[in-house]
């Protein structure tokens, strides 16, 4: 197993991931339709349009994460392929978390299942994140300062996806702006996009 092969499969699996997102969306049936209906059956699918924008745009701060964490990885070991196979569940299993949070915004059962995801990715993240700096998986067993960022920004991410489960409990849409505000403020770190050889 080479790093990038494993970050192949991993960009397969984000890209497949985000593309079945937006099947969460069905064409409208109605009898005897007209343009008024049909834009008043549009409009009513508005949660489902949200779940999906917040999920795909999850589903890229994890595949920029992903890629600065393993940018300059010249070893892998057991434990990281492993680490990496149940995140990747966790991104393949988003497409269903985001259908349940898009039907039932409102109910606490969708939030907290949508919740349990993202606290499950940002823990492996930071599990596997952790290990690869920890193994000497880098060059000159040296991890870059991206790497190190990486870590400290997943790290952080916790923290709020850990209040974001609590809210799902009993606020569900407080718990769904709290997951807005955090991709948004995730996805404004521009230096984790910029490469170097």
């Amino acid at each position: 197993m080479t790093p990038s092969r494993l970050e192949q499969f991993a960009d397969g699996i984000f890209a497949i991931s985000a593309t079945l997102l937006v099947l969460n969306f069905a064409v409208p049936v109605l009898a005897n339709a007209n343009n008024g209906e049909l834009t008043n059956a549009l409009i009513s699918q508005w949660p489902k349009l949200l779940a999906f924008l917040l999920s795909f745009f999850i589903m890229l701060n994890y595949w920029r994460l992903h890629s600065a964490m393993f940018h300059g990885v010249r070893v892998l070991d057991h434990t990281t392929v492993m680490l990496n196979a149940a995140f990747l569940v966790v991104a393949a299993f988003m497409p269903y978390a985001t259908n349940v949070a898009g039907t039932y915004p409102t109910l606490p059962a969708a939030a907290v299942l949508y919740s349990v995801m993202l606290l499950a990715g940002a823990l492996l993240g930071f599990f596997m994140s952790g290990h690869l700096i920890a193994s000497g998986a880098y060059k000159l067993n040296e991890p870059p300062e991206q790497a190190r960022a990486t870590y400290r920004r997943i790290r952080f991410s916790l923290y709020i996806r850990v209040v974001g489960l609590i809210f799902a409990f009993y606020l569900p849409i407080v718990s769904y702006l709290i997951f807005w505000v955090m991709i948004i403020y995730f996805l404004s770190f521009s230096t984790i996009d910029n490469s170097s050889t």
